[in-house]
Formats: structure tokens, C-alpha cells, sequence
């Protein structure tokens, strides 16, 4: 049984009412829109919405809210932004920054429309919110007043919890400043069961200067918010959540997830949310920052792989197990090789014994889930990744040669959107060994490592051997291993003479289908002028 659906039996044990009653589940998921949305946050969206896919497979009604936190403070300065226009910015909510690019609404929408374009990829039924309209529509006002209401509760749970010494005169509240425009810097000093007191501090927080206004207002319908761990669980029972899951640096013993927990149970009245903690999403073993510039963006890494693969990428693993992607190493050959491997657990063609879980893994990762997915032939990454790169050979007759049959037009589309992928892989990240061109000519590497006369006497018995063996990879294959049984040569001792000569590299594509995209006079005339 799969990760997915041992949740799923979890769900339904502990929401067993709400279930008979035919109420809809709330999935929640957010992300804080303050530069280009790392890729390490669609982990949180794929396990999110895979959970309301396998759900609704089993008939129980959920939605999938998203969350575009609009309403954040600006805190860190992206470094694509020019210091001396937006340094006025810093401390005031997001939504007041202004687009840095041309047809945005603001700031934070410019990365919060790209993020929605790379969610729709994965197929998820997922409903997209921002933050600041839940706030100026009252319907916070309730949870703002028993926060400030229990603000020594508040204190004391961050102290048992996280070990956090809040001042007795600190509320959890941040009001805009009448004044200045900003958040970060203003600090509720009174609480009347109205309105609260608040000062604007000069120096309250490193990234930002307060103007020291001091005023009085109403902290209700968008005047004002709550810091972010009293305003996590707050959204728990304001947006009626069940289920949100958490990455590894909230879920962490003492951290912000803990604290949510007390705080929803015993501040606002409302049961903690079914969890799901995840680990990291790490490029090269880092863990990426939006703000900071580092990592790549969802955006970057959804161009390079099919949505179907992307899926598969965030929900293949435990959620408790870190994911580590290396675009310029092996991560993506190695993924779709995982894919198609799961293919034919699927379908039943594996050697050896069935895996359910294979095959319902596989199943999960299709974008039109749960439609049955077509059992396609899948010409291997390796193999598109070569063919891409030869131009003197068709990649439709290429397919059809190692099928063996002709191409179905779903197979075709499938190849063809793998060469896609894959020319951009080549053009971007993919390290040396992947990257061929056809050799010509005498290859001077055999002056300074000479064939020896055992490789010699190999090369020859091929050239004979090749002059009448049928001109496709299988029987090539089998000349040539025929040939090193024959002379009793080591396997490499053969096969890196030939790659050498057509590739100039010590390892290529396997090597009968390789000579048989030649012709067999060139292949023929490129071993007989390496014997000379």
C-alpha cells in the first residue's frame, strides 16, 4: 500500500462524520508570494492534491484551497530588485508593492499568477485564494479577538512550546501603520475589547524603520494581521481546514506546527488539522530560498520535465524523505527510466513478481487521474536523448525499429514530447556524457592508444562478419557478441575501438542499434580504416 493510501485510510477513519454527512473535506495549502516560487513548494501542492484526487476516486467530497499569501510583510529585498525603488517598500504588507513587471497587479501576483500556470500542469481540481480579501472581508475579526482576548495564553504556549519569552505586554497582532503604510515595525501596546493602541518602532526588526506613530484603531476587516504562527492555526478554523500537511522546517519537535496545534485546540476552539510533515525538496543538497535567489524556481524545473514526470518526482517518495534533484547529474534520465519501469508494472510486462504498489504509484501520477492510463510503448530516455542529436536519422523509423511494429499516434505523441524535453535538458543542464556527435574520418586517438593485435583480430572477424549479417540492431548485437566469444576478448576491449570511431567517446547508445543507424558500407569502411 502506498503512502497515499494509508493517509487515505486515516482520513477516513478520523473524518468518518463528516464523511457519512457528505461534507467536503477542506485540503489547505499556502505559499507566501515574496519572489519566484521555489521548486521545493510544489512538493507541498502535489501531496496535497494527490491526497484530494485519491479521495475524490473513492467518492468523498473535498476541495483543495491554495492559498496566495498576499498580505506578508516584505521582509527580504530579492536581488533582482532595484534597492533604490523598492527599499521604500520594505515592512509593508505585499499586496502594496508595486509590479515589477509589465501587466502585473502587484508584486506578489507577479509570482503568483506564474505559480498557478505551473500548478495547472499537474491536472489538480485546486482553488486558488489570496489572503488579503479573507482579511478585509471580517473574516478574521473572530479569531483576531481571541487572540488578543487570550494573549497571555498565546504567551505562555509559545514559552511551553518553542521555549519563546514573550514580553507580558505583547499581543499577537500587527496593525498597519495610519502612518507610515508598514506592518513589521508596529506593536500593539492595549487591547479594549475594541481597539487596540499600537506604536510604530523605529527599530523593531533589522529589515525595516518605523515611523514611532502612535495611534488607535479598530484591528478588524484588513487593519490588521496576525504573526504568522498564531495566524496559521487561525486559518485552520476560519477557512475550515481538515487536512494540511507542513514541511520539515515547521514540523520540527518544538516548532511552528506545534505551536498551531495549541493554539487552534485551546485558543480557538477548533481541532488540529490532519498533518502530513514533509522533508525538503534539495537541488545539489541545498535547500532553496525564494527570496534569496536560490535553487530553481517551479517554473524553471516544470520546463523540464513532463507534468506526468514532475508528479511523479513529488509523490514517488515518502513524504518524511527528502528529495534531492540534480538537473546536470543523473536525476532526469534516471526518472523517466523510473517511469517507464512502472509502466510495465502497471501493465503486467515486469520480469519477475508484481508490485501493486509500483502500479498504483504509476496510476497516481497520470495528470487525467483517475482515467485509466493507455498502455504505450516508451522509447527509453537514453535513446531519445542520442537520436535528438543525429540528423541523419528519423526518429519515427528509429521507434518503429526498436518496437518492432508501427507507432501508435498516443506512442508518437509520446515520443515526440520526450524529444522536446530532452532537447531542452541537452541545451540547458545535461552533463557531457549525454551530448554525442558523429565522428568522421581517422580518429587520432588510436595513435596514442594503439589497437593491440587481440583487438585487431576482433575487428576484423566483425568487418567479415557484418558483410552479411541482416541490417538491424538485434542481429548486429549478435554478431558482434558472437565475435567476442569467438576470440575470447574482454567486452571492453571491443566495444570502446567502436565507439571511439564513431563517437570519439568511450561509451555510447547500445552498440548494435547504434551501427545499424548507419549504413553498412560506412560501418564497414570505419573499421577497415582503423585497421590499416
Amino acid at each position: 500500500m502506498t503512502w497515499i493510501d494509508r493517509s487515505i485510510t486515516e482520513i477516513e477513519e478520523r473524518f468518518a462524520k463528516e464523511i457519512q454527512e457528505g461534507k467536503p473535506l477542506i485540503i489547505r495549502d499556502e505559499k507566501t508570494l515574496s519572489g519566484r516560487v521555489h521548486v521545493g513548494s510544489l512538493r507541498g501542492i502535489a501531496i496535497h492534491g494527490v491526497l484530494g484526487q485519491a479521495l475524490a476516486e473513492k467518492g468523498i467530497a473535498n476541495k483543495f484551497l491554495f492559498e496566495l499569501n498576499d498580505f506578508d510583510p516584505m521582509d527580504e529585498m530579492p536581488p533582482f530588485l532595484d534597492r533604490n525603488v523598492y527599499q521604500k517598500y520594505m515592512g509593508r504588507p505585499l499586496f502594496t508593492v508595486p509590479a515589477h513587471e509589465a501587466g502585473a497587479e502587484n508584486f506578489p501576483m507577479v509570482f503568483g499568477e506564474e505559480l498557478k500556470q505551473v500548478v495547472a500542469k499537474f491536472g489538480f481540481p485546486i482553488e486558488f485564494y489570496r489572503l488579503r480579501p479573507i482579511y478585509e472581508a471580517g473574516k478574521f475579526n473572530e479569531v483576531i479577538a481571541a487572540a488578543l482576548d487570550h494573549a497571555e495564553e498565546v504567551r505562555a504556549i509559545y514559552r511551553e512550546v518553542s521555549g519563546s519569552q514573550k514580553p507580558d505586554d505583547w499581543y499577537p497582532l500587527q496593525v498597519i501603520c495610519e502612518h507610515c503604510g508598514k506592518i513589521s515595525t508596529t506593536q500593539v501596546t492595549e487591547w479594549n475589547g475594541k481597539e487596540v493602541t499600537y506604536v510604530c518602532k523605529k527599530n523593531l526588526v533589522k529589515w525595516a524603520e518605523g515611523c514611532e506613530h502612535k495611534g488607535t484603531v479598530s484591528p478588524f476587516d484588513g487593519r490588521a494581521k496576525l504573526p504568522w504562527k498564531v495566524e496559521w492555526p487561525a486559518k485552520w478554523k476560519v477557512m475550515g481546514v481538515h487536512i494540511e500537511g507542513a514541511g520539515k522546517d515547521h514540523s520540527a519537535a518544538g516548532g511552528s506546527r506545534d505551536i498551531g496545534r495549541r493554539i487552534v485546540e485551546e485558543v480557538f476552539q477548533y481541532p488540529n488539522p490532519f498533518d502530513v510533515p514533509y522533508e525538503f525538496f534539495n537541488i545539489g543538497g541545498k535547500k532553496m530560498s525564494a527570496s534569496k535567489g536560490l535553487g530553481a524556481t517551479a517554473k524553471a524545473i516544470s520546463d523540464l520535465l513532463p507534468p506526468k514526470l514532475l508528479k511523479l518526482l513529488m509523490i514517488r517518495k515518502l513524504p518524511n524523505q527528502p528529495i534531492d534533484f540534480d538537473p546536470e547529474g543523473n536525476t532526469i534520465p534516471l526518472l523517466f527510466d523510473e517511469y517507464d519501469r512502472l509502466a510495465e508494472y502497471h501493465f503486467g510486462r515486469q520480469k519477475g513478481e508484481a508490485n501493486p504498489e509500483f502500479s498504483r504509484i504509476y496510476h497516481l501520477a497520470q495528470i487525467d487521474f483517475p482515467k485509466k492510463p493507455a498502455d504505450l510503448w516508451h522509447m527509453r530516455f537514453s535513446l531519445v536523448a542520442f537520436l535528438v542529436q543525429m540528423p541523419h536519422l528519423n526518429m519515427e523509423e528509429e521507434g518503429e525499429k526498436l518496437k518492432g511494429s508501427p507507432l501508435s499516434s498516443q506512442e508518437m505523441d509520446d515520443m515526440r514530447e520526450r524529444a522536446a524535453y530532452v532537447k531542452i535538458w541537452l541545451d540547458t543542464y545535461a552533463p557531457e556524457k549525454y551530448k554525442f556527435e558523429i565522428f568522421s574520418g581517422k580518429n587520432s586517438y588510436f595513435d596514442e592508444q594503439p589497437l593491440h593485435d587481440l583487438q585487431k583480430k576482433a575487428l576484423k572477424e566483425l568487418a567479415i562478419e557484418l558483410e552479411n549479417t541482416e541490417w538491424v540492431g538485434p542481429k548486429i548485437h549478435e554478431a558482434i557478441h558472437a565475435v567476442k566469444a569467438k576470440c575470447a576478448i574482454p567486452p571492453k576491449e571491443l566495444f570502446i575501438p567502436l565507439y571511439r570511431m564513431f563517437l570519439n567517446r568511450d561509451e555510447g547508445p547500445q552498440v548494435g542499434w547504434f551501427l545499424s543507424t548507419f549504413k553498412r558500407e560506412t560501418v564497414l569502411e570505419q573499421i577497415t580504416r582503423h585497421l590499416s
